[in-house]
C-alpha cells in the first residue's frame, strides 16, 4: 500500500546525484531493497514500512565518488499537486503555504527539513528527524505546464565517505496539513532531544529602541523606571546586546560606554533584582580587532585562500558605528579558536549572565566543500554543532540559550528559544516592515514548543518616535503573543502611556502554548489563530487583517474547534455579558484585528491577562 500511494502521489523518482538521475551499469531487486551498480561503487535503497510509516534508507558500499547532494527520490512528478508547504531554513526564510499557481510563478521552492505537498487530497510529507551530520531539504521544480517536480536530497559536501548510512527518509499520509507538519516536528524533536523545559522568556532587550548606543548610564535610569511602575519583578531577564565591545571579537574588552564593563553592568542589574542577558555573534570577527590582529589565522578561508568575508563596508555609514571595513568569520576546527570563544561564554558566566542571545550564526554553518578549514573532515553541521555544544557546556543546562539569525535544524538541543522573523520597525511598509515577521509567525508555527520557543521578535509598544498606529501596535502585539513564544521589548517601560503598559503586562507568557490555524492551506484574506483548553469548553479566537482593506470574515465555532453553543466575549468592547452563538463574525480596519474569548458557561473573561482566557 505505501508503494502504491507513493506512486500514485510522486512519478518516476529516481535517485539523483546533484541533481542527474543516477546512471547505474546494472541494478538489483530483493523485497525490501534495490541495489544500484555504479562504477563508483554501490548504493543500496532500503524501504521499510512500520507502526510509524514508511521510509527509504540509503546506503553506500565502496562508493569512492565525491557527492555534493544525493536524492533518492529525484525529479519526482506530482500531476495532481495543489500546493506545497515550504520551511524555513533560517531566520526571516521563505515559508508558508504555495499554491500550484505560485510555484509556477516562483519557479522553484526549497523547503528545509521537510516538505508536505498536496495531491488528489492526500497530503504527504516527507522529512528527515536526524540533523546531526547532513542538511536535508525537499526541492520543487516546475518548468512550464509540466507537472511540477518534487525531490528530496542531502547536503554531503562532497565528503569522501566510501561506506556511510544516511538517515533514514520518511514518508507519512496525514488527514490535513497541520498533522503532518506536527507529526513530523515532533519526530524531529524527539530525535534531537530538544530542550522544551523552559517556560517562555518575557523580558527586556536594549537593541530594537537605543541599538548600539546604549550605556551604562541609560542601564541604571532604566533599571530604576521600571521598578517605579513595578514591571521589573516581572521580566525574567535585561539583555544587553551589540555596542558593548570595541569591534566584533573582542567581547571581553569594555569600551567608553560601559566604564564599569559588563562585569559591572550585570552586577548593576542583579542589585536591581534583575537577571542578566547579553548578546554575542560568536562567529564575527573585525578586521580592526586585536583578535583579528593577534590571531589572523583564525579566520575561515575560502578554497582559494582569501578570507571569507560576509560583511564588507567600505562605505558609510558602518555597522554599529564601528571602523571595520571587513568582517570575517571565527574557523572553530581551530583548536585555540575554540578556547577562546569557550573563555569568552563562561566569563560570561561567571559575571552572573543567565541569557544568552548569539546572533549571526548562520556565519559559521558553510558547506565545507566551499571553504578551507584549519582542521577538515566534518560536515558544516558536525563543525556547527561542536560550537553549540561547546557554547552549551560553558553557560550551564540552567541559562537560556535564544538564536537568531541561524540554522534552525541543527540548533535543536541547544537553543531554548530561536528567532523566526526579520527584524521588526516603527512603520508599517517598506524597510523593517512587519510582513516578513508575520509570514513567519505562521510558516514556523508548527515548531513552537517543539524545537524551541519561537521567537517573532520585538514587540514596538511606545507611542512617540514611530510611525505606527494604535491599531497596528495592537494588532501585531497580540498576533505576537498569540503565536505563543517568547515575549520582549526594548522600549522604555518607563516612559510607555498606561495603556501601552498595560497591553505588555496583558499578554505576559503563561505556559507553552501553540496555536491552531484552522486555514492553514488555504489561500484568504484574513490570518486566524484559536487556542483551546484540553476540554475544549474554553478558548481564544484571533483575527487579524494584514491587509489595505477592511475585511470581515464569518466563522462557525465547528471549523474553529469548538463544539457549539459557546459564549462568545468581544475584547475590543470589553463585553462582559457576552453572546450565546454557534459562530463568529469579525470585522477589521486595515492592519487591525478582532479577539474573542470563549467559554460554555457563564465565567467572565479577564481583560487584563490574556492567558487567563484559555
Amino acid at each position: 500500500r505505501p508503494f502504491y500511494l507513493l506512486s500514485v502521489l510522486l512519478r518516476d523518482c529516481f535517485p539523483a546525484i546533484d541533481g542527474r538521475s543516477l546512471r547505474a551499469v546494472s541494478f538489483s531487486l530483493t523485497k525490501d531493497t534495490i541495489t544500484y551498480h555504479t562504477r563508483s561503487g554501490k548504493i543500496h535503497l532500503d524501504f521499510k514500512t512500520d507502526a510509524s510509516g514508511f521510509s527509504i534508507t540509503t546506503r553506500f558500499e565502496g562508493f569512492g565518488e565525491a557527492i555534493g547532494k544525493f536524492s533518492p527520490l529525484g525529479n519526482g512528478e506530482c500531476p495532481e499537486l495543489s500546493g506545497v508547504y515550504q520551511a524555513a531554513r533560517n531566520m526571516g526564510g521563505p515559508c508558508g503555504w504555495l499554491t500550484r499557481e505560485k510555484i509556477r510563478e516562483k519557479g522553484n521552492a526549497e523547503s528545509s527539513g521537510l516538505v508536505t505537498v498536496e495531491s488528489g487530497g492526500r497530503w504527504l510529507t516527507l522529512f528527515v528527524e536526524n540533523f546531526f551530520r547532513y542538511d536535508f531539504n525537499g526541492l520543487v521544480r516546475a518548468f512550464g505546464n509540466e507537472p511540477i517536480q518534487i525531490s528530496a536530497y542531502y547536503s554531503l559536501e562532497k565528503l569522501n565517505r566510501e561506506d556511510e548510512t544516511l538517515p533514514p527518509l520518511r514518508l507519512a499520509l496525514n488527514k490535513n496539513l497541520e498533522e503532518g507538519l506536527q507529526g513530523a516536528a515532533s519526530a524531529i524533536a524527539r530525535h534531537m532531544k530538544a530542550r522544551q523545559d523552559k517556560s517562555p522568556a518575557y523580558h527586556w532587550c536594549s537593541w530594537y529602541y537605543c541599538y548600539h548606543n546604549f550605556d551604562q548610564a541609560q542601564l541604571e535610569e532604566y533599571l530604576e523606571g521600571m521598578k517605579d511602575r513595578q514591571i521589573l519583578d516581572k521580566m525574567q531577564y535585561i539583555q544587553l546586546d551589540a555596542g558593548y565591545f570595541p569591534a566584533a571579537g573582542d567581547w571581553l574588552t569594555q569600551n567608553e560606554r560601559w566604564p564599569k564593563g559588563l562585569k559591572g553592568a550585570f552586577e548593576t542589574i542583579i542589585k536591581a533584582g534583575g537577571h542578566p542577558g547579553i548578546w554575542i555573534g560568536p562567529f564575527m570577527i573585525g578586521n580592526r580587532s586585536a583578535l583579528y590582529r593577534e590571531h589572523p589565522d583564525w579566520i575561515l578561508l575560502k578554497t582559494d585562500g582569501k578570507p571569507l568575508c560576509p560583511w564588507e563596508w567600505y562605505n558609510e555609514p558602518k555597522v554599529w558605528g564601528f571602523q571595520d571595513e571587513e568582517y570575517y568569520v571565527l574557523d572553530t576546527s581551530h583548536p585555540d579558536a575554540m578556547n577562546y570563544i569557550r573563555g569568552v561564554f563562561r566569563t560570561f558566566r561567571a559575571w552572573g549572565a543567565e541569557l544568552f542571545k548569539t546572533d549571526f550564526m548562520i556565519w559559521g554553518y558553510v558547506d565545507s566543500s566551499t571553504v578551507k578549514r584549519h582542521s577538515p573532515g566534518k560536515t558544516s553541521i558536525e563543525y556547527f554543532r561542536d560550537l553549540l555544544q561547546a557554547i552549551r557546556e560553558e553557560i550551564g543546562e540552567e541559562s537560556y540559550w535564544l538564536g537568531c539569525i541561524a540554522p534552525f535544524l541543527p540548533f535543536i538541543g541547544y537553543a531554548d528559544g530561536m528567532r523566526v522573523g526579520g527584524d521588526v520597525g516603527s512603520q508599517w511598509k517598506g524597510g523593517f516592515s512587519p510582513q516578513n515577521m508575520i509570514q513567519s509567525v505562521l510558516g514556523n508555527n508548527f515548531t513552537n514548543h517543539l524545537y524551541y520557543q519561537n521567537d517573532p521578535d520585538s514587540l514596538l509598544l511606545r507611542d512617540f518616535y514611530i510611525y505606527l498606529t494604535d491599531e497596528e501596535v495592537e494588532s501585531l502585539t497580540l498576533l505576537a503573543a498569540l503565536s505563543g513564544g517568547c515575549m520582549y521589548t526594548s522600549d522604555p517601560l518607563h516612559k510607555l502611556r498606561d495603556d501601552r503598559l498595560a497591553l505588555f503586562r496583558f499578554v505576559e507568557p503563561k505556559g507553552k502554548i501553540r496555536p491552531s490555524l484552522p486555514f492553514s492551506g488555504t489561500p484568504r484574506d484574513d490570518i486566524v489563530l484559536v487556542h483551546r483548553n484540553a476540554e475544549g469548553n474554553r478558548g481564544i479566537v484571533f483575527m487579524f487583517n494584514k491587509n489595505d482593506i477592511p475585511i470581515t470574515g464569518v466563522y462557525s465555532l465547528e471549523e474553529l474547534g469548538f463544539s457549539n453553543p459557546m459564549r462568545a466575549y468581544d475584547y475590543h468592547t470589553r463585553d462582559m455579558t457576552g453572546t450565546l452563538t454557534d459562530r463568529l463574525v469579525a470585522s477589521a480596519a486595515p492592519h487591525g484585528c478582532k479577539l474573542f474569548f470563549l467559554n460554555r458557561g457563564d465565567e467572565k473573561p479577564d481583560y487584563s491577562r490574556l492567558w487567563n482566557n484559555v
